[in-house]
């Protein structure tokens, strides 16, 4: 147990840490006394005023690496290290850490939303090129079907061959929206164009869906050919990131150096994307709002942020109790809000999972389309070929009818010839 009487601790602090918002140092020109402040300050403090003896705190800045001011707290230079300082199995050789006063953080990406980048084309990147080439082919394919049924027995259907050319394509644009005016007087025809409305049906729900989805869910799809990758400088997760297949890799140390190396894009001396532990790219998203997206990225999860004491410190049991209460208590939660958006949100709104597919992943193929197609085929070849056996049909009828009534009238002509003649001499002999 700890003495009652107050302790005081010397507790170093990283003095050069450019993410503000964790921690930050401010010298006061009056006075020339540095003011600490920041997320795992005010954490710190709170954990340290809740605990049950006196302790005074006196913050040291230390303009070294992080692992350097770790290691310094095992040489006996602090009592502690408080900072955003990650808990890692290396350091843990030297120090003892409290538990982690943010998440078990993952490791996030971060990318450019591709809403940011204006693409007026973008309503045609729902369907591949083959099943726009195949959509369009079937719907002249089934105007030029109904024609062939209709021309005949039709007027709305005939005219000259620049009417028939608009009636066809106005036919077969305006199933679209099901506003076609043409009314049909063959069976068949309708029978082609149910089926046609069925797969238009499929066919526009599944674009409309697949549009929207593009337009309001951004998608990270990240080739790593030719793209870089950026990296906060010193970080613990670095041999993470170069285990990553990208074409280069570039480190940065704030969230201002993040923001303009994306703005720049590999091709322009930036970088693709920027991956990070989630408590900073939390921090970089909250202060550049709605200009880029986060997913988390299928690595090895990091501990999250500890505070470091010297080996056996009894510190570190009594601080993460305190720390524990705090978090249950929902003051952590607070506390972050104030540190990192004035603006409420949902982690699990933020990160969303890492998909390194292609670029053309979530594009709609025909593979997807090619049975309706198959169907659309099969009962437009269907019509047609009843279509043409209708009228050879008709055609073997009206020939057959032809043939006998023909032979019937010539017999008819020659016996009504041959009776006028009998009866012509039978009227000249009574004469």
């Amino acid at each position: 147990m700890i003495s009652t009487s107050k302790m005081k601790l010397k507790i170093g602090v990283p003095g050069h840490n450019k993410f503000k918002g964790f921690v930050e140092l401010i010298k006061d020109p009056q006075t020339n006394l540095t003011v600490f402040s920041g997320f795992c300050i005010e954490a710190f403090m709170l954990a340290i005023r809740k605990l049950p003896y006196p302790v005074e705190v006196e913050f040291i800045p230390y303009g070294g690496t992080y692992n350097d001011l770790v290691y310094q707290v095992y040489l006996g230079n602090f009592d502690g290290a408080v900072g955003d300082i990650t808990i890692t199995w290396e350091r843990s050789l030297y120090v003892d850490f409290t538990i982690s006063h943010t998440n078990t953080g993952s490791i996030a990406m971060v990318v450019p939303n591709q809403s940011s980048k204006r693409n007026m084309w973008i309503f045609l990147r729902p369907l591949a090129a083959d099943l726009w080439v195949i959509a369009t082919g079937f719907f002249i394919l089934t105007g030029f079907v109904v024609w062939i049924i209709e021309h005949p027995i039709n007027q709305e259907f005939q005219g000259s061959a620049s009417q028939q050319i608009g009636t066809v394509l106005w036919f077969t644009c305006s199933t679209l929206v099901y506003a076609h005016r043409e009314k049909l007087l063959s069976n068949l025809s309708k029978f082609v164009v149910i089926v046609w409305l069925f797969v238009v049906l499929i066919l526009t729900s599944s674009y409309s869906a697949t549009l929207s989805s593009m337009m309001t869910v951004q998608q990270i799809q990240l080739n790593p050919k030719g793209n870089y990758l950026g990296y906060q400088l010193d970080s613990p997760i670095q041999a993470s990131v170069f285990s990553l297949n990208f074409e280069g890799f570039k480190p940065y140390s704030s969230l201002e150096e993040y923001a303009e190396a994306l703005s720049k894009g590999s091709k322009h001396g930036g970088v693709s994307a920027i991956v990070d532990e989630v408590p900073y790219i939390k921090q970089f998203v909250a202060k550049y709002p709605g200009d880029y997206t986060v997913k988390t990225m299928p690595m090895s999860n990091t501990n999250g942020f500890g505070y470091a004491f010297s080996k056996g410190s009894a510190l570190v049991h009594d601080i993460s109790k305190e720390l524990l209460k705090l978090k249950e208590a929902g003051e952590f939660a607070a506390l972050e809000k104030k540190w990192t958006s004035s603006r409420a949100y949902r982690e699990e709104a933020l990160l969303t999972p890492f998909d390194d597919s292609a670029d053309d992943s979530h594009v709609l193929s025909l593979d997807f389309f090619g049975g309706l197609f198959l169907i659309s085929g099969i009962s437009s070849a269907l019509a047609l070929l009843l279509f043409f056996s209708f009228a050879i049909k008709e055609k073997m009828d009206f020939l057959k009818y032809g043939n006998i009534v023909q032979p019937m009238a010539l017999l008819q002509s020659v016996r009504k010839y041959l009776f006028n003649k009998v009866s012509d001499g039978n009227n000249y002999t009574s004469t």
